[in-house]
């Protein structure tokens, strides 16, 4: 069975490189390891569906890594992590600078603009963009209470009630052809005691 291995060549100055090694055979593979070249980490077994045991076989008879390849994979490992770091705080930068934009373009954004609404049982009303700067306005609360009354009617004799929801309401003038709540979807609860 053909083996794929992968390794890595390693330099004292953290420069790296990523590779496969092709070896015809287990015992190939094993010659190959025991006399692996100086400065080449080995990954692991690339092939797929290579069972536990010869991986195990394989590991065990890899050359360790010399004290001068111990320095240089602590050099790469170093580089590796200090790219990492790097990749995750621009990563955040973006992130932030997307929600600041964000938040500056709510602030001029059309104020009659649907609005996505979060409903709960216990806590009432929110949007769900926690940037849009825009108050609910009564209409659109009103919209929201009688869409839930009409849902715990629904539910009501499975002894159940609205718990969450999440509706797109507008919050000024409604367009032809559309109503106040203009799309909405409910999770219902048991009941409490109280209201059985």
């Amino acid at each position: 069975m053909k083996i794929d291995l992968r390794v890595r060549k390693i330099e004292p100055n953290g420069s790296f490189e990523d590779g496969v090694v092709e070896v015809g055979s287990e015992d190939e593979a094993v010659r190959w390891l025991t006399l692996r070249p100086h400065c080449v980490e080995v990954l692991g077994v690339a092939t797929y569906g290579v069972d536990r045991a010869t991986v195990e076989r394989l590991r065990a008879a890899t050359r360790p890594l010399d004290a001068d390849e111990r320095i240089a994979q602590r050099a790469v490992e170093n580089v590796i992590e200090r790219a990492a770091i790097l990749r995750d705080a621009e990563a955040r930068a973006t992130q932030l600078a997307a929600v600041d934009a964000h938040r500056e373009a709510m602030k001029t954004a059309d104020p009659d603009r649907i609005m996505e609404i979060h409903w709960t049982y216990d806590h009432g009303l929110r949007l769900l963009d926690e940037a849009d700067p825009r108050p609910i306005p009564e209409a659109a609360r009103e919209a929201v209470r009688a869409w839930i009354d009409e849902r715990n009617a629904w539910v009501k004799d499975r002894g159940q009630i609205v718990g969450e929801a999440t509706l797109k309401v507008w919050p000024g003038p409604v367009p032809a052809g559309s109503e106040r709540v203009a799309e909405g979807r409910f999770f219902p609860v048991t009941a409490p005691e109280t209201l059985h």
